[in-house]
């Protein structure tokens, strides 16, 4: 039996026909094939409260568990199930005869929801996104389960498939960073939209069946214990840039070309408070004929340490060359050991050129404005 969704474009509008066997029906995408206790689709601003009936789902739907459970099946059999007190919005989805022009996409956005992608090839998986208030899920061919809690915080649980082995892949991403599950029981947790998803850990001693919304309460211990890893280590790398004695530099009295002192200089000399922000750019002189020595560095533009007029600090850190700024937001840059690069800077208060070595291989152009 083949399934299709016909999209016709008409002077009128989108007219949206499913042929299953010879019967049309208008804009379902799908049934609520198993519900208990409390459950509900709110359609339209009205609320559709269910009793055990199949009952078709549409574009827009939420679907809402009280003390109840809810388990739709889409078109392509792909399934999604919801456990109690979870909210679900069928954001947008349609089938075309070409696979690669369907697409499927949902928020999810309270208490636990588990989703398996269709068996039936009707939606390329690169076309099938989910998103919970602070994460975005990328499926290649899986089965996973997200848990959120009120606050947007995001539980994803990649499962295995039925000969324990993972089921696909996920790539979970938000403006924080980007993390992949590919391992069976791979969980990641993100807590808000800026903050990066923690490093995918394998939770021991649970299965599908037992994750729920006592996750939001009491998150798997494995994940507790990664949170608690990557929160002490931004902590411990907030305290270096604190801890290195700023005010005790003194490059004018330095000999810049002197190789042993280059190497002294490193991350824990840069004082974060030594930043001109009023700077008379008719001051600013060409920098071009600064000359210096950094291991296997030739540097034309900066020297090494604290730059006053660029505001960047320049040192080594194990052979690689580090270029600094924290005037209006971080820019840091880490070259390679004898790499060749130009940086070409233009922000309100310094225009100007640094080049490193020849300066042909890596070309870097940062434009800050206020």
């Amino acid at each position: 039996m083949l399934l299709f969704k016909l999209i016709k474009k008409t002077h009128l509008g989108i007219l949206n026909l499913l042929f299953i066997s010879g019967i049309s029906f208008a804009d379902s995408i799908g049934d609520i094939v198993e519900s208990t206790g409390i459950s509900q689709i709110v359609r339209n601003n009205e609320e559709i409260v269910l009793s055990g009936n199949i009952v078709p789902v549409e574009l827009n739907d939420e679907a809402k568990t009280g003390n109840g459970r809810m388990l739709i099946e889409f078109l392509d059999k792909a399934q999604l199930s919801l456990k109690e007190h979870s909210e679900v919005l069928i954001d947008e989805i349609y089938y075309d005869p070409d696979p690669s022009l369907s697409k499927m996409s949902m928020k999810f956005t309270m208490g636990t929801a588990r989703f398996a992608s269709g068996r039936l090839g009707l939606v390329n998986k690169a076309n099938i996104d989910i998103k919970t208030p602070t994460a975005s899920i990328a499926v290649r061919g899986t089965d996973f389960t997200t848990t959120v809690d009120e606050l947007g915080r995001s539980l994803i649980i990649l499962l295995p498939d039925e000969n324990g082995d993972p089921s696909g892949e996920i790539i979970v991403s938000n403006q924080g960073g980007v993390v992949t599950l590919n391992e069976a029981y791979a969980a990641t947790m993100v807590s808000s939209l800026d903050s990066s998803p923690t490093q995918s850990i394998k939770v021991n001693g649970i299965t599908a069946a037992t994750i729920d919304n006592m996750f939001i309460v009491s998150p798997p211990e494995e994940v507790e214990d990664r949170i608690k890893e990557e929160l002490a280590d931004e902590q411990d790398q907030d305290r270096g840039l604190l801890d290195g004695d700023f005010l005790e530099f003194t490059e004018l009295e330095e000999d810049e070309l002197e190789e042993d002192e280059l190497n002294d200089f490193n991350e824990l000399d840069i004082d974060e408070l030594d930043v001109e922000y009023l700077v008379d750019v008719l001051d600013i002189i060409d920098s071009s004929d600064l000359f210096d020595n950094l291991g296997e560095f030739d540097i034309k533009g900066a020297a090494r340490g604290f730059n006053e007029q660029s505001q960047y600090n320049v040192y080594l850190e194990d052979g690689n060359l580090v270029l600094y700024r924290n005037v209006n937001g971080k820019i840091r840059i880490k070259i390679g050991a004898g790499g060749n690069f130009t940086l070409n800077t233009i922000t309100p208060t310094w225009d100007g050129i640094i080049t490193g070595n020849e300066g042909e291989d890596i070309l870097i152009y940062i434009n800050q404005v206020n």
